[in-house]
């Protein structure tokens, strides 16, 4: 296992699993007996099963498969969670200061992109909301700390990981991990695969308790969401004079401003 922090806490664990390890696993197993994440329409508009609204049919063409449930029942789970345990330890290692945001891990998951497949520039801790509103649809994404994800095999091109703030683009080899945090600090893409089939497995490691959310001030939804529409409404307004390339631009989606942050 070898360490390597990329910078702004994006962190490359080399061979966390071993090669052999990595080519007995049967992803013909998995797609065979574990039931693919699915989407459905809403208002004419393609929902997620977390939530997340899948804007156009292109991008529903792009999105990767997910496979969710059950997969701690195949026999070769005990060597992925153990590796990304390690892989948190080595990560909290270098950043010790992220342990008292770690409490659980949650979301595992395998996810699949074939040709074609992409997913633009998003973070892993902002929740889906209602439209208009700031009710959250999902909790999934709720207390994310720490996002890793462990590349499978080699048999594709293209598909690079891509952290547009910090202009870092990495291509991990099989059985070599990314770990970096899930906030708009840790803000990726992935990028277009352009021949073969990409797997990875991905884990959230975060913190914090969704059923303690029942309280009085969190249904105060309408409120929230005025100062909340205002605050990004100006900083659009601030974006389209800053950067003349997204004059009259609708900017639904704020993750495609995002460039690179030079360092001072």
């Amino acid at each position: 296992m070898i360490v390597k922090h990329l910078g702004s806490g994006i962190v490359l664990i080399e061979d966390l699993i071993d090669k052999e390890k990595i080519n007995s696993f049967d992803f013909a197993l998995i797609e065979k007996t574990i039931k693919q994440q699915d989407h459905y329409k809403v208002n004419e508009k393609f929902i997620s099963e977390g939530g997340y609204e899948i804007a156009e049919q292109r991008d529903l063409d792009t999105t990767p498969i997910r496979y969710m449930q059950n997969i701690e029942e195949l026999p070769f789970m005990d060597t992925i969670i153990e590796a990304m345990y390690a892989g948190c330890l080595a990560y909290c290692a270098l950043f010790p200061v992220a342990v008292e945001s770690i409490t659980q891990h949650r979301g595992g998951h395998f996810i699949k992109y074939i040709k074609g497949g992409l997913m633009g520039p998003h973070s892993d801790s902002p929740l889906a909301y209602k439209e208009n509103s700031i009710e959250p649809i999902s909790l999934i994404a709720l207390g994310n700390t720490i996002t890793s994800s462990i590349i499978l095999n080699d048999s594709f091109t293209g598909g690079s990981v891509y952290f547009p703030t910090w202009d870092i683009s990495v291509a991990p080899k099989p059985g070599s991990a990314l770990f970096y945090p899930s906030n708009y600090i840790g803000a990726h893409e992935i990028k277009e695969v352009t021949s073969g089939t990409r797997w990875a497995y991905l884990k959230f490691f975060g913190h914090g308790d969704r059923s303690l959310l029942v309280q009085p001030e969190h249904e105060l939804y309408q409120e929230r969401y005025e100062w909340t529409t205002k605050f990004r409404n100006t900083l659009k307004d601030n974006i389209r004079v800053a950067e003349p390339i997204w004059a009259g631009n609708e900017l639904h989606n704020l993750n495609q401003c995002q460039r690179e942050v030079l360092v001072d």
